[in-house]
């Protein structure tokens, strides 16, 4: 399971208990947040309860973050040396021993702060984040630069349909069993993972000199990192490169300040509980897998349009479902947003197939730990200031706020890559030249 897959159980579990625990509140008006309930008694313990939650889930986003962050900086260029099957697996140990934890702390009625102990493991060993890191660069150690963008696209589409399997699944197991069985089945998931990456993924690299701590932490990898990525060289467009890098932060801060305030946006306005917040999510992630492979067939193959063409249709359709969103009254109005956005994401895999032609691949790690470094402070950025927003701000509040930042982060990602088509159409060089070998850097 990935992280967000069980996040809708972990959220309402966080605000259960910050109901029932942090704020004393009977149980009987507890239980009303696992209904679905929009009466004015469950509106006024909603009111009550999420500020409250929103501030243990902006600290989860803070310890999940910035240690993370600082790992890519060496974990990318490392991996560039022995390979990338080291972090991935450093990533799902962390995922493992995150779920074990939570697991055992749903055994007793602790208070939600606690919950957060379980993440300290988790960050200190890279996230899922470094799993991220080490993916990509895998695929792009195995592809050509022509089915690149194809295979990118295809993993989005399979973690979509982990997501989806884990989203349909896991309130099931929640009815039936409650949370400790729901956490330890993730646990299990990422166990099984982690093992099969172990044994069954061939290497890309096959360094033979002896790892240590010393040379996992070396200065001098980050600081080949950052002259790979500013220092000026023939055939190396920083301009793409940087503008690839911001797109890809502003989507990972709309996807991530969505996902921190979905839940309890559609449980406040609409009275949604837990498994109807995961039928909605089932369905968005089924019409999004459909937009995504239909989306790149449609737009890169058969209308021949260019990725910078096909990221701003791509953005545009997410811009329109923020819309749709922010206007929400009735619960058909949120499967409407899931149908307007079903092309949103198109985007990260071009950014990212992009980024990864106008790098050697020597330097694939480096480059892609500099934006997955960045990424992995942003879902901080992006909890806080939609947590915020929301909390000044939340429903019966019409339009919603929260959700027209979503529009205005759209609004920006289409600039940039309307600056970056018209860079493209001016110029007559070939794009996304290979960077040229530093003797300097590689000594």
């Amino acid at each position: 399971m990935k992280v967000g897959t069980i996040g809708n159980i972990l959220t309402d579990l966080i605000v259960y208990r910050t109901c029932s625990i942090t704020l004393g509140i009977n149980q009987t008006e507890c239980l009303l947040l696992h209904e679905t309930n929009s009466s004015a008694e469950a509106l006024k313990v909603d009111k009550q309860v999420q500020p409250k939650a929103s501030l243990i889930l902006m600290t989860k986003s803070i310890i999940e973050s910035i240690v993370p962050a600082l790992l890519s900086l060496f974990l990318g260029p490392w991996s560039d040396i022995y390979g990338r099957k080291p972090i991935m697996l450093s990533g799902y140990i962390g995922l493992s021993l995150l779920y074990l934890i939570i697991s055992f702390m749903t055994v007793w009625d602790v208070s939600p702060w606690f919950l957060l102990i379980a993440y300290i493991p988790y960050a200190c060993l890279g996230g899922f984040s470094i799993v991220l890191l080490g993916t990509i660069c895998y695929i792009s150690d195995i592809t050509s630069e022509q089915e690149r963008s194809w295979q990118l696209a295809w993993m989005d589409a399979l973690i979509s349909v982990g997501y989806l399997i884990g989203i349909l699944v896991g309130p099931e197991i929640f009815q039936a069993y409650g949370y400790t069985v729901v956490f330890a089945t993730a646990t299990i998931c990422c166990m099984l993972a982690g093992l099969y990456i172990c044994f069954l993924v061939p290497k890309t690299t096959y360094n033979t000199d002896s790892v240590t701590i010393k040379c996992l932490f070396d200065v001098r990898l980050v600081r080949q990192l950052i002259d790979t990525c500013i220092k000026k060289r023939d055939g190396f467009d920083r301009y793409i490169v940087w503008c690839c890098t911001a797109i890809i932060i502003l989507k990972v801060l709309l996807m991530e300040g969505e996902m921190t305030v979905g839940f309890m946006f559609v449980n406040a306005r609409l009275g949604w509980d837990v498994n109807k917040y995961s039928i909605y999510m089932a369905a968005n992630v089924i019409i999004s897998i459909f937009g995504l492979i239909f989306g790149m067939k449609l737009l890169v193959t058969y209308a021949g349009f260019t990725e910078e063409t096909s990221a701003i249709i791509s953005s545009f359709s997410s811009l329109c479902g923020s819309l749709v969103q922010s206007f929400t009254y009735k619960s058909w109005h949120m499967y409407l947003s899931a149908v307007v956005q079903m092309f949103g994401g198109i985007t990260s895999p071009l950014i990212r197939a992009i980024l990864s032609k106008s790098v050697p691949s020597d330097d694939t790690g480096k480059v892609f730990s500099m934006t997955i470094s960045i990424e992995t402070l942003v879902p901080f950025i992006g909890a806080s200031l939609y947590s915020m927003i929301y909390s000044y701000s939340m429903p019966p509040t019409y339009p919603l706020p929260v959700w027209l930042l979503s529009v205005g982060i759209s609004i920006a990602i289409i600039i940039i890559l309307i600056n970056l088509l018209i860079r493209h159409v001016k110029s007559n060089s070939v794009r996304h030249t290979p960077l040229i070998e530093n003797d300097e850097l590689s000594s």
